[in-house]
């Protein structure tokens, strides 16, 4: 199930979280931008002879290009790759799409939205420098509707400072009264070079609890949580990201992504390397990288790890010596998985660092 991802690096600005590369919005930089779309597509596509199941047009902010430039991009991935995607996302942010946009997004072949909303709360909006209110949020997700989007995912964040377990609580309830397909909730990160780092984090015993209500709280709602940080209405989970989960082929395109073709990963230069013609980086992936990315791709996934695809892939020792240091962590032997038990779910990055160090 190969996937598609294009990297669209304009915002109106930078939020104070963010660690994504990505630069404010200019005609001056898309034109070049997509130039070199175009020669990227021309020489990947020789590479990547595959029909692509999923598109995912990330960034960054997508939506805020407008609709004459997305036209470019589309027809630059139509004409160079094969595409038959049951998926075709692209994120949006509210403040930067009306219902015209959105109906034209569903008029190109778009299917699913990821809506970046990350909270109700004006206050928390505030702190983390998005540039709506709740309300725009709201309006966001009701025009995505009416342009007849039936796959809808939302983003939220839990862990900002000024966040408590009722305005969470607000925000959850919020958000679940629109009936949106898919969640993904993730936990405040402070990355080096961004404003927040160095702020004081919420507490980790607050912050725990917040995970924890969430998933109590999302499930009573019908949807079911199937990664760490993702949470899906049955047959909406998200097909590209499982693939990228499971280790399968794709290709992307653009400023700062990466591709994988089964052998080797590639990594793309920043926005502006990029547009002067740098060539990407190209990194082999060995037995012992590609058993920890199993390892942490896989523990994150809640149906957890098979047992026989480690013994196929990396040998049975290999497979012992993960059962041995499951049984250690506390983790669940379920049969021939291996996965992370709700109690540990919240500790499951350290879980995994424990893991690979001994096993890879």
């Amino acid at each position: 199930m190969p996937g598609l991802y294009i990297h669209i690096p304009f915002c109106v600005r930078k939020c104070r979280y963010c660690a994504f590369h990505s630069v404010p919005y200019s005609p001056k930089l898309v034109k070049p931008y997509i130039e070199s779309l175009q020669k990227e597509a021309e020489k990947r596509k020789e590479v990547f002879r595959v029909t692509f199941d999923t598109v995912y047009i990330g960034g960054g902010t997508p939506s805020i290009l407008h609709t004459a430039e997305l036209l470019e991009i589309l027809k630059i991935i139509n004409y160079n790759f094969n595409l038959s995607p049951q998926e075709f996302t692209i994120e949006v942010n509210p403040g930067t799409v009306d219902r015209e946009k959105l109906t034209y997004y569903k008029s190109k072949g778009i299917n699913r939205l990821s809506i970046g909303i990350q909270s109700l709360n004006d206050k928390e909006l505030e702190y983390l420098g998005r540039i709506h209110t709740g309300k725009e949020a709201v309006k966001c997700f009701e025009d995505a509707r009416y342009a007849g989007f039936e796959n809808i995912s939302i983003d939220l964040i839990y862990g900002i400072p000024l966040q408590d377990k009722n305005s969470w609580h607000s925000t959850l309830n919020g958000i679940t009264v629109l009936n949106p397909e898919h969640i993904s909730a993730y936990s405040l990160s402070y990355e080096p070079e961004t404003p927040l780092y160095g702020e004081e984090p919420m507490k980790e015993d607050l912050e725990e609890k917040l995970y924890y209500n969430m998933i109590d709280y999302l499930k009573c709602k019908g949807y079911k949580q199937y990664e760490i940080s993702s949470f899906a209405i049955s047959g909406y989970e998200s097909r590209h990201n499982i693939n990228y989960w499971g280790g399968g082929i794709y290709l992307g395109l653009g400023a700062s992504a990466h591709s994988y073709d089964g052998t080797y990963r590639y990594a793309n230069p920043r926005l502006y390397d990029y547009i002067k013609g740098k060539p990407h980086e190209r990194e082999k992936i060995t037995a012992e990288k590609a058993l920890e990315e199993c390892i942490m791709l896989g523990l994150r996934k809640r149906a957890g790890i098979s047992l026989p695809e480690i013994s196929h892939r990396f040998g049975r020792t290999v497979a012992e010596k993960l059962i041995n240091e499951a049984s250690i962590l506390g983790l669940d032997i379920d049969g021939e998985r291996v996965l992370v038990p709700r109690d540990k779910q919240f500790v499951s990055d350290a879980i995994i660092l424990s893991i690979t160090s001994h096993l890879c």
